[in-house]
């Protein structure tokens, strides 16, 4: 049993530390020069991950509460996976749609501003993941349609991670997802509201 519970934290550990390597990986962007580079340094995080659970494993083993330590570590490394992969499913329904529909109100609000690439760009991450807000800064943003005062939401579905929103008003809709980024839930993808 012990063993067992040893193997499942080693693996757990390093594929926790790996997970957020990976993640936050655009911290330490500059050293994926070339794609020989990235594959060393991704090689490299495999292997330090490995070797920091393992040394993480020996410190616990060494107390005289490993089993507990070693128990409860795999619980909450569960749940952080699990938050991970089903994100949205953490959050009420009610939540979600106001957060979204918030989001999409800051979009078209966005859009009335003057702004350059760069400007926009940084504002847009606030509402949108970086991709989303990188495509934002190159082709801008859509402004809000003639005659759609106010917005509704249309549809909800959640999906694993994500949560999608069909938000419209006066006959025009449009699609938009929601991933979770850093604390909040942020555009990750959105149609043209016709």
């Amino acid at each position: 049993m012990r063993n067992s519970i040893r193997t499942a934290f080693i693996l757990m550990g390093a594929g926790t530390i790996f997970y957020l390597f990976m993640k936050y990986s655009y911290l330490v962007s500059f050293l994926f020069l070339h794609s020989i580079t990235g594959s060393f340094v991704f090689i490299v995080a495999i292997i330090g991950a490995i070797w920091a659970a393992l040394k993480l494993d020996r410190i616990i083993s060494e107390s005289r509460y490993e089993f507990p330590i070693q128990s409860a570590a795999i619980l909450l490394m569960s749940l952080f996976f699990a938050y991970q992969m089903f994100a949205s499913h953490f959050y009420s329904e009610q939540y979600l749609k106001a957060a979204g529909l918030e989001k999409v109100e800051q979009l078209f609000e966005l859009a009335e501003l003057d702004l350059d690439e760069s400007e926009l760009r940084a504002k847009a991450e606030e509402i949108a993941v970086k991709e989303s807000a990188y495509a934002m800064g190159l082709y801008g943003v859509n402004s809000r349609p003639d005659g759609v005062a106010d917005l509704e939401i249309l549809e909800f579905k959640r999906r694993y991670y994500a949560y999608d929103l069909v938000i419209g008003g006066e006959g025009k809709s449009a699609s938009y997802t929601f991933t979770r980024a850093g604390f909040d839930f942020k555009i990750s993808g959105n149609s043209v509201m016709e």
